[in-house]
């Protein structure tokens, strides 16, 4: 009698909407999943605990390629990991459309901007074409929206919504926290605050965020983003000159792996630190009032796709508002994290120039 409502159950259809206002449909409980990106694989993380790669048929290579540490933690956990078919490497042009129909999903989930085929992709309407389903989640553009919009459509498409539910539950309590805490905060309250991406690592000096990505979250807690008038996306470049006059109040780092900020699982406090001093002596910004100062500090790079933002979050409110955010700790923010996941976030994912008393 069980096993005959189970196969009841699973021939209902079930409907979400996903971050694009899209009617996505699955027949069934999905059993083979492919990821548009392999960082994606945090999302699943949180929902499919007992057996995180469970659902995993194809993926991307971008974790392996550009998150190499967290791909690591995870290969010693689970090692059949490195035999997960790959569907491209870590650009969209190499996502191939054949080999993910070759794979026969029943579900693939795409970001919509990043390294893997996004809204605008050709590959999620020959997918269409041939029948499979196509969710398109979003923790980068708009993350203080999109986390909840993605993570209750991937609940639900995979019969994992009380697993959602417990992890947003979490997540709604940690960010109202900050933000009512600045709510109605006036622009000359708000320090001025650099947030160079994936400095060593990109080509030039001054990759940074607009108005989205970690860009809103800069202003969602409370600062105001020096590149916000100059740089209209997620992601843009600005001069070594512009950022100077701009004569900001705080630098923030991101990074994820060498010659950058060496940041995430694994990492030591003191190998986090000795790579961001490296960084801020750069004499395109050392002469910054911030780093003068030792007020320069630095985040992993993949807290901007990743659910995990909260301590993204956590971490720019306290250093952009000390006074406000004194008895925020996003180190046991982390282990409520932790609490979520088969494998622990075990490792220095943010670090002070100046070692905190």
């Amino acid at each position: 009698m069980a096993a005959w409502l189970g196969m009841v159950g699973s021939a209902h259809a079930v409907e979400v909407t996903d971050v694009l206002g899209r009617k996505v449909e699955v027949a069934a409980q999905p059993k083979r999943v492919v990821l548009g990106e392999g960082r994606l694989f945090f999302a699943l993380a949180l929902l499919d605990r007992e057996a995180p790669f469970g659902r995993v048929v194809g993926w991307q290579n971008d974790m392996r390629l550009l998150d190499p540490h967290t791909y690591e933690a995870y290969a010693k956990q689970y090692p059949a990991i490195a035999d997960i078919p790959l569907i491209g490497q870590a650009s969209e042009q190499s996502v191939s459309a054949e080999q993910i129909l070759a794979l026969k999903p029943d579900l693939a989930i795409f970001s919509i901007a990043g390294e893997g085929p996004t809204q605008h992709s050709p590959v999620a309407d020959l997918l269409a074409q041939a029948g499979i389903p196509v969710l398109f989640i979003d923790f980068r553009v708009h993350p203080l929206k999109n986390t909840r919009v993605s993570l209750e459509a991937l609940g639900r498409l995979l019969g994992r919504e009380q697993q959602a539910q417990e992890y947003l539950s979490f997540y709604d309590r940690h960010l109202a926290r900050v933000t009512d805490a600045v709510a109605g905060i006036q622009d000359g309250e708000r320090p001025k605050v650099f947030l160079e991406l994936l400095p060593g690592v990109w080509q030039a000096p001054g990759h940074t965020t607009g108005k989205s990505g970690l860009g809103s979250v800069l202003e969602a807690v409370g600062g105001r983003n020096i590149a916000a008038g100059v740089v209209p996306g997620a992601l843009g470049d600005v001069s070594v000159e512009y950022v100077l006059t701009a004569d900001p109040d705080i630098y923030i780092a991101t990074g994820n792996r060498a010659p950058g900020v060496l940041l995430g699982a694994g990492v030591d406090e003191k190998t986090a630190r000795d790579s961001l001093l490296k960084i801020t002596a750069r004499p395109e910004f050392a002469p910054l009032r911030p780093v003068q100062a030792g007020e320069a500090h630095a985040l992993w790079h993949d807290f901007y796709n990743s659910p995990f933002n909260i301590l993204a979050i956590e971490n720019m409110a306290r250093w952009i508002h000390p006074e406000r955010f004194a008895d925020l700790d996003p180190e046991a923010t982390m282990a409520e994290i932790n609490r979520f996941l088969a494998v622990d976030l075990d490792g220095r994912y943010w670090v002070d120039a100046q070692p905190q008393p």
